[in-house]
């Protein structure tokens, strides 16, 4: 007998049909989960950050602003407005908008599409006071006539952070136009080759766009040149091509520039009344989604219609071989600019959120995650924005904590924080996540999705559940726990060794109710606790297996093994054979037994002969996560194959 294993899992999708057992193409599908130092596992869930955003809109940014003095801020938009995040009570700050000089009247970004993203960046004034400048190809003109704002930390007037206009001279005074020109507004802004660098500019009256234009402004010094578009060293580059510019990067010492069919960069020169050097890399597909680049290890990535785009600098190919049809399939193509990238540095993980179509909520509802170290990719089920990164977060002792800092300390069987790292994390590395309602996530932050408090529960037919503010969608798979008065809601604890039974699916929900597919009308009454929380449901499918093929065989599979933790739950196993719709064997229980290892070796009978054979794992709960350290597949060769 033979045992083959598979470790250092590397996942994609195929329609060459059938695999051999080789580690390099071991699984075709993972939903809710990733593999991360060769260990495949289900996905961990998602902790709200702090409160929702005032303005209850879409989050269209998420940045850390670094100050020259090197002291940082968290700074968030949405389609309305900007905020700062307050270390002291843990949310955001509305800023407020110069309205007394250089913006009168002006109240709101007037942000209508879902695609206009907000491009923003550090960039210090000419006696290095610190400024935070950003626009959007759909914010509102302001009565001064730009669309380009910075965000002045200190008014030295108010004294207090305000929103100003970046091309009016009443609050940017060194500021001066191209020639001819009056700039109004660009879809990135950048600060490199010391100087500021809008891409895709737009200029008034007519209006005029460039959408292969780069504008720069002169180096910046103490005299005001780098806000200066009208002085020796400014200029603008027009690529000699047709095609748009989407997405942008720095990488290096190149400004990387991905084109609606190419990728382009501008090299820094020596020369300082030309500061740029472009050049058209070897590319075999464009980028269609602007906000879609992400970057980590010199290497950036940006997703095109026809696949996810890699770029060193040097040349851009493709890079999910894996994965060769997911752009053009699983995306939908009208709402394609909405894709938005980033990247996990935590995990090494890649993020582009994607809409498929497949609801009716008119945004993103999937993440594509790739794992670049290990050449991995999944799918999660969860609805973001945009990405961000930070280490800004607000720090509580045990004797600060209270229910209404976050839902999960409410019950001590639901949480996952430990003694010594009490609260949202101040200093440690944090991916966050923003979404339509104006919520902002931490990602991977522990196991409950969408995890909320109970404040009542009202009998009826389908039950009405009170709750904290949150983002609960019709058709997500929900679990009930703690519940007191009308324990009979109850459908998970986590302190028992069972399934949720049953799983309850949202059918309706506003942002301070839920409505769930349960008759409530004969139950208690409620009188206080419980939480809900969005279930969290692990696949993976492996491609399917025969080793004996190239020579002509089929396989006999007596027994697979699975090394898995022993904290994790359940795991529960499917095999098919021959890719038939029904699988050979169903629901198969892989449990550990020894609860004093971490991990355990489970097995599982199998004794069937097939041309090939399809092993899928599922997990679905709200607490615990699955990790399959090893499969080993016990078999030896069959007869001949049927063809």
């Amino acid at each position: 007998m033979d045992v083959f294993e598979i470790t250092g899992f590397q996942t994609g999708t195929s329609r060459a049909g059938v695999s051999f057992l080789e580690p390099a193409d071991s699984y075709q599908d993972i939903e809710d989960g990733f593999i991360y130092r060769q260990v495949l596992q289900s996905r961990r869930g998602i902790s709200t950050f702090c409160d929702r955003l005032s303005g209850n809109t879409r989050v269209m940014g998420i940045f850390e602003f670094i100050l020259p003095d090197q002291t940082k801020q968290l700074l968030a938009f949405d389609k309305t407005q900007m905020y700062v995040f307050n270390t002291t009570t843990g949310n955001f700050d509305a800023v407020d908008f110069d309205t007394t000089s250089s913006m009168p009247n002006y109240t709101s970004f007037g942000i209508s599409q879902n695609e206009d993203y907000i491009s923003g960046v550090g960039y210090p004034d000419m006696n290095g006071k610190a400024r935070f400048v950003f626009t959007s190809r759909g914010m509102s003109i302001n009565d001064a006539g730009s669309a380009i704002f910075f965000y002045d930390p200190l008014d030295p007037v108010t004294m207090t952070p305000l929103v100003k206009d970046y091309t009016s001279t009443i609050s940017n005074a060194e500021y001066e136009n191209p020639v001819g020109q009056t700039l109004f507004r660009a879809t990135h802004i950048i600060y490199k080759n010391e100087r500021i660098n809008f891409i895709v500019p737009e200029y008034s009256p007519a209006p005029v766009v460039q959408p292969q234009g780069v504008l720069f402004s002169g180096i910046r010094d103490a005299s005001g040149n780098g806000d200066k578009f009208n002085t020796a060293g400014s200029g603008q580059i027009i690529l000699s091509t047709f095609e748009t510019i989407k997405a942008v990067a720095i990488l290096g010492q190149f400004l990387l520039l991905n084109l609606s069919g190419s990728t382009w960069t501008l090299e820094i020169t020596r020369d300082a009344f030309n500061p740029w050097y472009p050049r058209r890399l070897p590319s075999v597909i464009g980028t269609d989604a602007s906000f879609s680049s992400a970057q980590w290890n010199a290497i950036e990535f940006s997703m095109g219609k026809a696949g996810v785009i890699a770029t060193d600098g040097r040349r851009s190919d493709r890079t999910d071989n894996k994965i060769p049809y997911f752009t053009k399939d699983e995306v939908d193509q009208e709402l394609f600019e909405q894709c938005y990238g980033g990247y996990d540095r935590v995990t090494a993980q890649f993020y582009f959120n994607y809409p498929t179509g497949l609801t009716d909520i008119g945004t993103q509802d999937k993440i594509l995650v790739h794992n670049y170290e290990e050449s991995s990719w999944s799918f999660y089920n969860l609805r973001t924005s945009v990405f961000g990164e930070t280490d800004i977060g607000l720090s509580l002792t045990w004797d600060e904590i209270d229910q209404t800092v976050k839902e999960s300390w409410e019950q001590w069987d639901t949480t996952e924080e430990v003694w010594d790292k009490i609260g949202l994390g101040s200093s440690v590395l944090k991916t966050l996540a923003g979404d339509d309602l104006g919520f902002i996530y931490e990602m991977n932050a522990d196991y409950d999705d969408y995890f909320v408090g109970i404040t009542d529960i009202t009998p009826a037919s389908n039950a009405v559940l009170t709750v904290a503010p949150s983002a609960f969608k019709a058709g997500d798979r929900v679990v009930v726990q703690n519940v007191e008065g009308m324990p009979e809601i109850n459908n998970y604890s986590p302190l028992l060794d069972e399934d949720p039974d049953p799983i309850y699916t949202v059918v309706s929900s506003t942002v301070t109710s839920v409505t769930l597919d349960v008759d409530s009308t004969n139950f208690g009454t409620y009188t206080t606790g419980g939480t809900l929380s969005k279930l969290i449901s692990f696949e993976a499918k492996t491609i399917p297996l025969n080793p004996y093929r190239e020579q002509g065989l089929r396989i006999f599979v007596s027994m697979i093994e699975f090394l898995i933790n022993t904290d994790g739950g359940r795991l529960y196993v499917d095999l098919y054979v021959n890719e038939e719709s029904t699988p050979f064997k169903s629901n198969v229980l892989i449990k550990p037994t020894n609860l004093a290892k971490a991990n355990e070796w489970v097995s599982m009978g199998v004794d069937i002969e097939a041309d090939f054979i399809t092993i899928v794992m599922r997990q679905q709960s709200p607490s615990v996560g699955i990790e399959i350290r090893s499969l080993r597949i016990h078999a030896e060769a069959g007869g001949l194959t049927n063809g």
